[in-house]
């Protein structure tokens, strides 16, 4: 069960929506609880088919292996005994982030959509720091 209200992932969705017009782009912005399943996933109507998938791809990464998504190497993908058993694909590049509650893996935000992955990194960033603050 996940920690967050929809309040607060919808807040937390407010704040990365904020960011991404500062940026401008047009971005998908999903969050998921600790099994990797979505609670809310938008996409901008600008945004991208796959920035969809992308978002989804990095939220279920961070989850899956309780690490950001930037910080994995670009040939993680590749690793046999790491993709072993892993139900989606993994997403390296940033913008997929860990949430903890409780020094637990609580679930993640993804963020696709950037063709420059900080864009999608700073999105996600400020849904991570509203649902860390509350």
């Amino acid at each position: 069960m996940t920690p967050y209200s929809t309040t607060q992932l919808l807040a937390a969705l407010d704040d990365a929506l904020a960011v991404a017009d500062q940026r401008g782009g047009a971005f998908s912005v999903c969050f998921v609880d600790d099994g990797g399943h979505v609670l809310l996933h938008v996409r901008q109507p600008a945004a991208t088919i796959g920035a969809a998938d992308s978002a989804l791809s990095k939220a279920r990464t961070a989850v899956w292996l309780g690490s950001d998504t930037g910080a994995l190497p670009p040939t993680a993908p590749v690793i046999p005994a790491l993709v072993a058993g892993v139900p989606w694909p993994l997403a390296v590049f940033p913008g997929g982030l860990v949430l903890r509650h409780g020094g637990a893996v609580a679930g993640a935000v993804g963020v696709g959509g950037s063709v420059d992955p900080a864009d999608d990194a700073a999105v996600a960033a400020a849904a991570y720091a509203r649902l860390e603050s509350r």
